[in-house]
């Protein structure tokens, strides 16, 4: 745990591991069927989507390295990806623990940009349009009809040869230097697309030099790990939950923890 940096051991955190540290209030009554547009795909909005990704690029390292001082580990395993795939699609995942993460995701990929789950209070909230056009599909968690054409939607994306990035603690906890449980779609989404999983983590550390001048906040680090793809030689409920495993020890291991024990310790600083 030497390794581990702990923003603040007082930080209150949810009882629930999915629950969100953030309550949005509601502004939109969508109705989740077949007609709904989980993706943004009308030209107007297409049009709007092109020029935030312009602004985006101009903008988005510099104001991750000025506010994060953000460091990216492990860019090689993107190519690693792409050896163990004949398509320019990819999944990708990560911990949630601030806003910002998404940015931190981009920068990985500069000049890439992924499409994401963006879940239902979000989408509903005052901010949901703008999660949309930077690329949040709506997911309406309360509402199993409506998540089937969602989760159809995601595998539109692959289908197109883009980029899905999934937060599979499908919840944001500020600094949190622990794992959450992952939630199983993404692992599912994979098998059946037949798409490795690319892990990736965000970690924090101390401010330093001029850093510790004027901010308080951790600065943050993004780190790729080795990519994991599903074994068919395994039933596909085995598979999934395999898939699962080995991307989960893969990020334990981005975030500088040995194991699923030393993580419940962690886990235990806040309790």
């Amino acid at each position: 745990m030497d390794k581990i940096y702990v923003y603040d051991k007082n930080m209150a955190y949810p009882d629930v591991d999915y629950e969100h540290m953030i309550i949005s209030e509601k502004v939109h009554d969508y109705v989740y069927d077949k007609d709904f547009p989980y993706r943004l795909k009308a030209f107007k909005y297409r049009f709007v989507k092109f020029w935030i990704k312009f602004v985006m690029l101009i903008l988005i390292k510099p104001l991750c390295f000025i506010r994060y001082g953000l460091k990216i580990k492990g860019k090689k395993n993107i190519k690693k990806y792409y050896k163990m795939t004949n398509t320019k699609s990819m999944i990708s995942v990560c911990n949630h623990t601030t806003q910002w993460d998404s940015l931190f995701v981009m920068c990985t990929r500069y000049f890439k940009f992924d499409e994401f789950p963006s879940w239902q209070e979000g989408v509903e909230s005052k901010q949901g349009m703008l999660y949309r056009l930077c690329g949040g599909i709506a997911m309406p968690i309360h509402n199993p009809h409506g998540m089937v054409y969602a989760y159809q939607a995601m595998k539109d994306v692959l289908d197109e040869g883009k980029w899905l990035h999934i937060f599979p603690e499908a919840s944001c906890w500020h600094f949190y230097p622990a794992l959450r449980k992952l939630q199983i779609g993404a692992f599912k989404l994979a098998y059946e697309t037949n798409k490795p999983i690319l892990p990736m983590a965000v970690t924090y550390r101390e401010p330093k030099g001029i850093y510790k001048l004027f901010k308080k906040q951790p600065n943050a680090t993004i780190s790729i790990g080795n990519p994991q793809i599903a074994n068919y030689d395994l039933s596909k409920t085995d598979s999934i939950n395999d898939l699962h495993d080995r991307v989960r020890k893969e990020m334990l291991t981005l975030l500088n923890i040995k194991d699923e024990i030393e993580n419940t310790k962690i886990r235990q600083i806040f309790k």
